[in-house]
């Protein structure tokens, strides 16, 4: 079967490789038809993933065709479309227990290593997903493969960002980065908040904000826009999605006294100088989230199946798996908002 590797740092490779067997009874085997590159991604990509193993298969969103199941599943059969949670967990271990999967103490990522223990991903034309009962759902008919793939993370991570980021009915929301996760967050804090102001650099990007509601602005323009919108008070929620310190440190003079700052852009930092001055000052919360597709994921293919989501209208390039190194240069350039490849 053909794969996706990553050898180095921007040495990404198509490879053949044996297809993925039932390794554990729990074991299910996916035909890949969609896979998704994501800015999680990029980390491996530039080599800034600690101890990742090169040749790794990278992907931790794809949607699928069951081929094979193991003995010990008990919710899929072969033939079902499915797709994946991201990361993958236990569901025994006392986080799983208290609803929080994320923090499962055996969790690991699909397409990661190094930082978890590795697990090959959907960048592949097969994929083998542990623990599958847990690990990958149905995909009711009627939901589209396009827009299936956004529930393995975008789609949680927009609506983990709106939840902990506490928006409420009325509020003034700031999303800082409209890459995929700041448009998903958009999204449905659309369907709360009385004004989303949508920033980023890109024109495109912010054109894709507008049209789903924001009002979208360059970063330079951000601050006259929230004291506008808020009679200078600042964002009740501001939520940082872009994954970088410029836009983080941005957050936090942009919320309004007593406001929230729910950051769901990746950040590996361990020197970040977080002001705590203006943190004390301005009585802050700080909240940082990933999405939660196992909780989640039900509610989300529900609401696109009934058509209240359509997320398929985001993505900017669909592309061949054998297309994948140019496809990552045209993500990392931010020439493309979201890329999905088809094995």
């Amino acid at each position: 079967m053909r794969v996706v590797r990553i050898q180095g740092p921007e040495r990404l490779e198509l490879d053949d490789a044996p297809e993925p067997t039932v390794a554990t009874p729990t074991d299910a085997v996916v035909e890949v038809t969609r896979t998704a590159i994501c800015g999680a991604d990029l980390f491996p990509y530039h080599g800034l993933t600690p101890g990742f193993e090169a040749g790794t298969i990278p992907g931790h969103e794809w949607v699928g065709v069951v081929r094979e199941v193991g003995d010990g599943v008990r919710g899929l059969r072969p033939g079902q479309r499915v797709v994946n949670a991201s990361m993958i967990s236990d569901g025994t271990c006392a986080h799983c227990r208290a609803a929080r999967p994320m923090q499962c103490e055996s969790r690991a990522l699909f397409g990661y290593s190094g930082v978890y223990e590795r697990l090959d991903g959907g960048q592949a034309d097969l994929v083998r997903a542990p623990n599958a009962d847990r690990s990958l759902w149905p995909i009711p008919d009627g939901v589209a493969d396009d827009d299936a793939v956004f529930v393995a993370d975008m789609l949680p991570t927009g609506l983990s960002a709106v939840r902990r980021g506490g928006v409420a009915v009325g509020d003034v929301v700031a999303v800082l980065g409209c890459g995929t996760v700041g448009l998903m967050a958009i999204l449905l804090a659309r369907r709360v908040a009385r004004r989303v102001i949508a920033v980023d650099g890109i024109a495109a990007r912010r054109e894709l904000a507008a049209g789903l509601g924001a009002d979208a602005v360059d970063p330079d323009s951000a601050p006259a826009a929230v004291a506008d919108a808020t009679g200078g008070l600042g964002a009740d929620v501001v939520i940082e999605s872009a994954g970088a310190k410029p836009a983080l440190d941005a957050a936090f003079a942009l919320a309004r006294g007593r406001g929230t700052v729910c950051v769901v852009g990746a950040h590996f930092e361990p020197d970040y100088p977080l002001d705590a001055g203006r943190m004390f000052e301005a009585e802050l919360t700080l909240r940082f989230a990933m999405g939660d597709p196992i909780n989640d994921r039900e509610l989300l293919l529900a609401m696109i199946a009934a058509g209240e989501l359509r997320p398929a209208e985001l993505i900017s390039h669909r592309m061949s798996l054998d297309e994948a190194p140019r496809a990552y240069e045209l993500f990392d350039r931010r020439e493309a908002t979201k890329v999905v490849l088809a094995p």
